[in-house]
């Protein structure tokens, strides 16, 4: 700000977006905010959710920031959600006219926003991501989802119940089942693709399969008047004649699909629905809506039933709803978090939401944030209720849903964030029931960031990586003073940890090797670690496959886990000699032994994207849903 002519530019641009600036802000008051915070450089390519800033804008965000501090968003004491916590960050919206001007103000904050509205070409980024269980129907031994908490189940592109194999056909958008002996018995093609885009389309994005009931997640998108429209479809359907499975009910809401988890009969659909002023017609453009039924008509949310937290940084909302899958019908309001959010942790009781806050000043010359803020909105799970109980704040980003974990109504938290040179630091903190903080332990690593995290009990191990692949193991026995007891390094890293059993812990990930300036991944790699003593994890084997790659490496519903026969499978790639199919490898005396490599004899064009398996059959799954049998030895 070089005058108050520059200044009073600023203030005039927010009152032609409605947002009123505090009558004693100046020139003068603004500096005296932004006095004595220092100017943090963080390099572009090291921050995982940076939004592109412009530098015409960079006084103007600055501005805003300085408003933040000032006023928060609408706070009055009779729009305050939770009136028993001290923070008070939980508010309703009082009016259209405060949801109007909460989405121009993000759309200012956030430059690409400011530049570039287009609802149709947001892609919405989800990072999906413990335990693993084996289930028997009488005699039958077969394969589930491998998963966070066990009783909280997550979608997937194939289902196994022990009798039917359900596969999405991700190439032609079909769902395909076969029964064990690998023989077709359905087809579900109700979603259909217009590739022109004027009628829309509509793309399956996972599945469960509940009792008789096989429940079908999408993503629809229709073009209309210059406008796309996002909805979240999910459909119900009767399987208990499996040659004929019977659509019997269907609901969706706003937004692009998240995430989803089920408990028990209850089905909770988590959307974000981006919201542009200039592609809001009228005021119920700006709330997000759901509604129930192909032919049912849409419902908006009541403002009573969307919340928000201080400082969002994104015009979005979190949607979160609950399915009777048994019923069809919804068992709660629908709630709607503004600000959305990226990892999601889900136990039986409570959703845990991360969500990035505008904090922080822009730097001038690098257009960064100086820090990174973390939100965590905590989701109390009723089946007749949704509610928004608590929330906290941290620094940095997390890194998938398994950097978060409650224990004892402790949430722990890992995240990656920058020091003041700009350098990455990453950090462990465990919050109370009240989301307040409690315990930390901060700045290791630095220079790397966080690939990998397992809190097994009351330690925590986390991968962290630049150069090699450093395993911290952390004691939190104590939270409120949370200790590193020992770390031990491997060439590569891994991207997710698997307990093998209370002393060996298993890493899925990348090999490495070195490039011309930097390490590079070159292909898949097994590593086990001694976890026995904290103070010294040891590394007792390692696997690498070059040039090969395995769904296991970015999403842990690839790998399967057989508890009766003791062994382990994974699905992978290989691009030297285009051999794809899974292997099945055991944990013997220290060693990871390869006890199958099955080999499928599909089409160069096809990928081997999951194997899974019943009793002692193996099988291989395509991404266009051929399916391939082997004998298990």
């Amino acid at each position: 700000m070089k005058n108050n002519k520059d200044f009073d530019f600023i203030k005039n641009e927010f009152e032609k977006e409605n947002i009123t600036a505090p009558d004693t802000l100046s020139e003068d008051a603004a500096r005296d905010m932004l006095e004595g915070k220092e100017q943090k450089k963080i390099r572009l390519y090291q921050t995982r959710t940076f939004k592109s800033i412009v530098s015409a804008a960079a006084c103007i965000a600055i501005v805003i920031t300085a408003l933040a501090v000032s006023r928060p968003y609408f706070v009055t004491k009779e729009n305050v959600v939770d009136t028993d916590s001290s923070q008070q960050v939980l508010n309703s919206f009082a009016s259209i006219n405060d949801v109007k001007s909460a989405v121009k103000k993000i759309e200012r904050q956030n430059m690409d926003h400011y530049f570039y509205f287009d609802k149709g070409a947001m892609v919405d980024e989800v990072a999906e991501d413990m335990a693993v269980t084996s289930s028997a129907a009488g005699s039958t031994s077969y394969a589930q989802t491998y998963k966070q908490v066990d009783a909280v189940d997550e979608g997937d592109i194939i289902k196994n119940d022990g009798r039917y194999i359900y596969s999405l056909d991700s190439r032609l958008n079909k769902i395909r089942i076969y029964n064990s002996d690998a023989e077709f018995v359905s087809l579900i093609e109700d979603f259909k693709h217009d590739y022109s885009n004027i009628l829309g389309d509509e793309y399956i994005v996972d599945m469960y399969v509940y009792k008789d009931f096989l429940v079908v997640n999408t993503n629809k998108s229709v073009y209309e008047n210059d406008d796309y429209e996002n909805s979240v479809g999910t459909y119900i359907y009767d399987i208990s004649d499996i040659s004929k499975p019977n659509e019997i009910s269907s609901f969706s809401q706003s937004g692009y699909y998240t995430s989803s988890r089920m408990i028990g009969s209850q089905l909770y659909v988590v959307s974000n629905d981006y919201i542009y002023s200039n592609q809001c017609k009228d005021d119920s453009d700006y709330i997000p809506y759901v509604c129930e039924g192909k032919n049912g008509e849409k419902e908006p949310l009541k403002l009573d039933d969307i919340c928000y937290a201080v400082n969002p940084s994104t015009a979005s909302y979190l949607v979160v709803s609950s399915i009777d899958i048994e019923t069809g019908k919804k068992s709660s309001d629908t709630k709607a978090l503004f600000g959305a959010g990226a990892d999601i942790y889900c136990n039986e009781n409570n959703m845990y939401v991360c969500m990035n806050e505008a904090n922080g000043l822009i730097d001038s010359l690098s257009y960064a944030p100086t820090e990174t803020k973390l939100c965590i909105v905590k989701i109390k799970l009723d089946k007749n209720d949704i509610q928004f109980t608590a929330t906290g704040e941290v620094v940095g980003n997390t890194n998938d849903q398994f950097s978060m974990d409650e224990k004892d109504g402790n949430l722990r938290i890992a995240t990656t964030s920058y020091d003041k040179d700009g350098e990455e630091i990453n950090n462990l903190f465990v919050l109370n029931e009240n989301l307040e903080k409690i315990g930390e332990v901060t700045g290791f690593a630095k220079t790397e960031s966080i690939k990998a995290v397992r809190f097994i009990g009351d330690m925590a191990y986390v991968i962290t990586y630049e150069q090699t692949d450093p395993l911290f193991v952390i004691d939190l026995s104590n939270p409120e003073s949370p200790q590193i007891k020992g770390e031990v390094e491997i060439t590569g890293f891994s991207s997710l940890l698997v307990p093998i059993d209370e002393n060996t812990l298993l890493g899925i990930g990348f090999s490495t090797e070195d490039g011309f300036d930097m390490e590079i991944t070159n292909g898949l790699k097994l590593a086990l670690f001694d976890i026995s003593n904290p103070e010294k994890p040891q590394v007792l084997d390692s696997i690498a496959m070059k040039n090969t790659d395995s769904d296991a490496q970015y999403n842990h519903h690839a790998l399967v886990v057989n508890t009766d026969k003791g062994y382990y499978a994974i699905p992978y790639n290989n691009h030297d000699n285009l051999r794809k199919g899974a292997i099945t490898f055991k944990i013997q005396d220290g060693k990871i032994v390869i006890t199958n490599d099955f080999i499928a004899s599909s089409p160069d064009y096809e990928n081997i994207s999951r194997c899974t398996y019943i009793d002692d059959t193996m099988y291989l799954l395509s991404d266009s849903a051929n399916i391939y049998i082997f004998n298990v030895k």
